[in-house]
């Protein structure tokens, strides 16, 4: 079945509408939706099942063609791939409200190369460097996110996949460049007015829980509370 993607352009604005979480994985947009989903009462839509690249992800972000088998529902938060790689299709093709999580870019780019890079996106290289011909969505998705960022970084990433997941830290400057350009991306794109920015950090906690609740304009199901912040058992996700 063909997975529902995008739309609901011209629908006038709703209490508790969808959200679109564009921060980079590892800069807390997961730990974020698990304080939505228990103190909003969100849903969280952290998958793409069924979507294909080529289908789906080019047309709509290269091209800029709405998708009719897309539609986003309310008070649910859609996080990961292929949302975070696609702020400026999504604010141009749905009245959903974004929400981008941010975090110290040198830090971001430690966990990114640890966690993402090395654990994960690591299953997508071969000797040359990023397979082009996997079929992988998330794979394909966000070596074409990181090339718009910071063309040939994933790349050379593979290439030397030894040296850097080893401790080698000469592509660290490059992902944080990487983290850079995807802040400026984000608000190049989205309208100050549909754009929700924080920071992780600890101020967060005590900042940014109520005015989450008041940008969305959705009721809280529980009072924000310093505990609910984004530091949890989970980690930095």
């Amino acid at each position: 079945m063909r997975a529902l993607l995008v739309v609901m352009a011209g629908a006038a604005a709703a209490h508790c509408p969808p959200v679109i979480g564009t921060g980079l994985p590892k800069a807390g947009t997961r730990s974020l939706a698990h304080y939505m989903q228990q103190a909003l009462g969100y849903e969280t839509y952290k998958f793409a099942g069924g979507l294909d690249f080529e289908r789906d992800f080019i047309p709509l972000v290269v091209e800029g063609r709405r998708s009719d088998s897309v539609v986003l529902k309310n008070k649910t938060f859609y996080d990961d791939y292929p949302w975070y790689a696609a702020p400026c299709a999504f604010a141009k093709t749905t009245t959903a409200r974004f929400v981008v999580m941010e975090r110290n870019c040198s830090a971001w780019a430690a966990s990114a190369i640890h966690q993402l890079f090395c654990r994960w996106l690591r299953g997508g290289c071969v000797s040359g460097g990023f397979n082009a011909s996997t079929t992988r969505f998330g794979y394909q998705v966000t070596f074409h996110h990181f090339e718009r960022l910071a063309s040939g970084l994933i790349d050379d990433a593979c290439r030397s996949q030894r040296d850097v997941c080893g401790g080698d830290t000469r592509l660290v400057p490059r992902f944080v460049a990487a983290c850079e350009a995807h802040s400026r991306l984000v608000r190049d794109c989205v309208p100050p007015s549909r754009l929700f920015a924080a920071r992780l950090d600890v101020s967060f906690n005590r900042t940014g829980l109520e005015g989450l609740g008041h940008f969305l304009e959705c009721q809280y199901k529980k009072p924000p509370d310093e505990s609910w912040g984004v530091f949890g058992q989970r980690g930095v996700t």
